[in-house]
């Protein structure tokens, strides 16, 4: 059966928006803990009415089978009822509903669905009483419904009697339970089977679905208007993460109880509140943890008041490296680009939900201080209120629940900051030579692997200073190639390090398939590495790495201090780069069109300056990042205002000298020099004719210290 045959009779809205919402927002994990042969009794947490119909919609789709819900009859009454039915949902006040449902899953002939909550749980605020979870709803505890559990064990003590003889009377028990009306009795054992659904992203807010429907009807009660602000924002705006978890067998479960010929109402009894507390909490724990999570529940255990800024910004992020430490469930992209956040520029999804605890005046900032009021961040408002009025509060009562991630936060905020920037240097350094291992290891067979010391980071230390400078690389090089001026700078009681640009220094191979973003990242670290280290911070790059240096000045940090550029590759002279490039990039496209990968070209010879330390070959698909890096730096140099010495060889055969003045012109730095050497080839910070060169740079950065 296909999906849409769901969908018979039903508005084609309908249809057209469930497809569009089950492409894009909805992310299914644990599909290979779907027991396909066995009779299902799923179970899963409550937050949105969407839940009762997105969820079996996207079980029918991979099991092939109808999974039951039991729904409000008030749903039934419009063109949308007719969809329900299609999907297997059942009215409250169906007659016999229990028997129809146990005998479902007697004969498999459908799944079974039930939020054992038993309502929406707006708020998230889940509770422990004794060994029972409890739902709170305006302050009452409810506990969580256990009928689930009763329907799912029911069904399957009746197959054990059934395959033991032991049926007093079939016919009665096959006309209580429809059984044969659908199919006959299924061999295999229910199983109960947890979900747990989760959203990365919780928001409120207008929209045009909320604009539509306050044009169509003239008064919407609040809590109408609520849930459809929730919902609509939801679908449009969240991933819905469904996890499926490891099932549950309850043939194990019955097994000792009945071997001991207990009536089934004692041992259904003596199994309920157990069974059903066990797989909530797996439930519970198997929250998809977010990014805002993390955010919220980070402000709400720090014991004080304000927190500076970066401070704040470095918690997150080692408690996330914890996490993903820990064997727990996270979104994705929870740490994607994660160096962002603590490398001194705008990270999207902390602003995101910054914004919101900003709106919501659960923070306060105040120049480098965050002034956090917890007593707005944990008003709960009402029941049906507080999704719009305190959306922090509902995240912050998700996570709650998760013992494991709440012992993460406090063991990190026991540490003083300095422990914390400590561990996070170290974690810093200790990702940065993993990279470099890894990268190494992947390409150790490779013939034209180049020796470790060409291409590992490298550190240049001194003592009694506060001042570092980092030295840059260019493209398709290694930090060997800074190493000349790293020492000499060195040398001069200066702090040196040179990163290794993600993809460089090992084999031409490792820098195919990355991006320019790789290469700043890169970069992103070391400046993040050096400020927990050092006073003052100056970057000096070479080729490539004068462009990346240039990129990095729209980072904030008050230590560092000026920028030398050194043949910045914004404009090329290399005719390959220009003309041949480009061609075999078109060459590529045309034969992919017709099928013809055989002969797509990859790479172009590159007779190296420095063969030792380059790589020979360019990959087209590298030279394009460097070009969509040069772009880049264009668009940006409008916007540097920090001391910057250019220098630029005459006749550099791969970089366009008038490259230096460009930059020049286009940078607002009220302090800029400029200085063109004689000099007919690139690198020009290699070998014996560099003496002129590297005073140059030394006097510039001293005016500086």
């Amino acid at each position: 059966m296909k999906s849409s045959d769901l969908l018979i009779n039903t508005n084609g809205y309908v249809l057209s928006l469930l497809e569009k919402i089950l492409d894009a927002n909805i992310e299914i994990k644990g599909i290979e803990n779907l027991p396909i042969e066995n009779p299902k009794m799923f179970v899963a947490n409550h937050f949105t009415r969407t839940e009762a119909m997105l969820i079996p919609y996207s079980l029918y789709n991979l099991t092939g089978k109808k999974v039951g819900v039991i729904a409000d009859d008030s749903l039934f009454k419009s063109f949308f009822g007719d969809f329900l039915t299609n999907l297997g949902a059942m009215k409250k006040s169906q007659e016999n509903r229990n028997e129809h449902i146990i005998g479902d899953l007697i004969t498999s002939c459908k799944d079974w669905m039930i939020f054992p909550e038993g309502m929406m749980v707006k708020a998230k605020d889940i509770s422990k009483i004794d060994n029972n979870f409890c739902v709170k709803i305006d302050n009452t505890c409810q506990r969580v419904h256990t009928g689930a559990t009763v329907f799912a064990l029911t069904s399957e003590y009746l197959r054990e009697k059934y395959y033991d003889y032991k049926l007093d009377d079939y016919d009665s028990f096959s006309k209580k339970y429809f059984i044969n009306e659908c199919k006959d009795i299924n061999k295999n054992e229910t199983m109960i089977v947890p979900i747990n659904i989760s959203y990365s992203k919780l928001r409120t807010g207008s929209n045009f679905l909320i604009n539509m429907v306050e044009r169509l009807i003239d008064e919407i009660g609040d809590n109408f208007k609520e849930e459809l602000e929730i919902e609509s924002n939801l679908i449009l705006n969240s991933k819905i993460t469904i996890n499926i978890l490891k099932p549950i067998n309850t043939k194990e479960i019955l097994k000792n109880l009945y071997k001991q010929n207990l009536s089934q109402k004692e041992i259904i009894s003596s199994l309920r509140y157990e069974v059903t507390h066990n797989f909530m909490n797996y439930i519970y724990e198997s929250l998809t943890i977010n990014f805002d999570h993390i955010f919220i529940l980070i402000l709400f255990l720090y014991q004080k008041n304000e927190i500076n800024i970066e401070y704040f910004k470095r918690i997150i992020y080692l408690t996330i490296n914890e996490i993903k430490k820990a064997n727990l469930y996270i979104d994705d992209e929870i740490d994607k680009d994660l160096i962002y956040l603590i490398s001194y520029e705008k990270f999207d999804r902390y602003e995101d939900i910054l914004n919101i605890v900003l709106n919501d005046k659960i923070l306060e900032k105040n120049k480098e201080i965050y002034i956090i009021n917890k007593e707005v961040l944990l008003n709960s408002h009402t029941h049906n209120t507080i999704r719009i009025k305190n959306i922090s509060r509902v995240i912050l009562n998700e996570i709650l629940i998760n013992q494991t991630v709440l012992n993460i936060v406090n063991n990190i905020l026991k540490n003083d900051e300095n422990q914390n920037n400590q561990n996070l240097l170290s974690i810093l350094v200790e990702d940065e030579k993993r990279e470099f291992i890894n990268d190494y290891d992947k390409f150790k067979n490779n013939p034209d692997i180049k020796a470790k010391e060409i291409g590992e980071p490298k550190y240049y230390e001194t003592i009694d200073n506060q001042n570092c400078i980092i030295a840059i690389h260019g493209f398709s090089s290694s930090p060997k190639e800074v190493e000349q001026l790293s020492i000499f700078l060195n040398q001069n009681n200066f702090n040196v390090i040179a990163p290794r640009l993600d993809g460089h220094g090992i084999v031409p191979e490792n820098l195919k398939d990355k991006t320019w973003q790789d290469w700043y990242k890169s970069i992103s670290r070391t400046i993040i590495i050096s400020t927990l280290k050092y006073k003052k911070i100056f970057i000096v790059g070479f080729s490539t790495g004068g462009l990346l240096g240039l990129l990095s000045t729209k980072k904030h940090y008050k230590e560092f201090q000026a920028l030398v550029c050194i043949n910045a590759a914004l404009n090329l002279n290399d005719i390959r780069m220009r003309t041949l490039l480009p061609a075999i990039s078109f060459w590529n496209d045309l034969v992919e069109l017709v099928n013809q990968n055989k002969y797509a070209k990859e790479y172009v010879d590159n007779i190296p300056e420095n063969p030792a330390i380059n790589y020979n070959k360019h990959y087209v698909n590298s030279v394009e990042q460097l070009d969509l890096l040069m772009h880049k730096t264009k668009k940006n140099l409008h916007k540097i205002q920090k001391p910057i010495f250019i220098i630029q060889g005459k006749n550099d055969p791969i970089v366009n000298p008038d490259s230096a003045q460009e930059i020049y012109e286009k940078i607002k730095s009220k302090y800029k020099r400029i200085k063109l050497f004689d000099a007919s080839n690139h690198v020009i910070i290699i070998g014996n004719k560099t003496e002129e060169v590297f005073k140059e740079i030394l006097n510039f950065i001293n005016k500086f210290t």
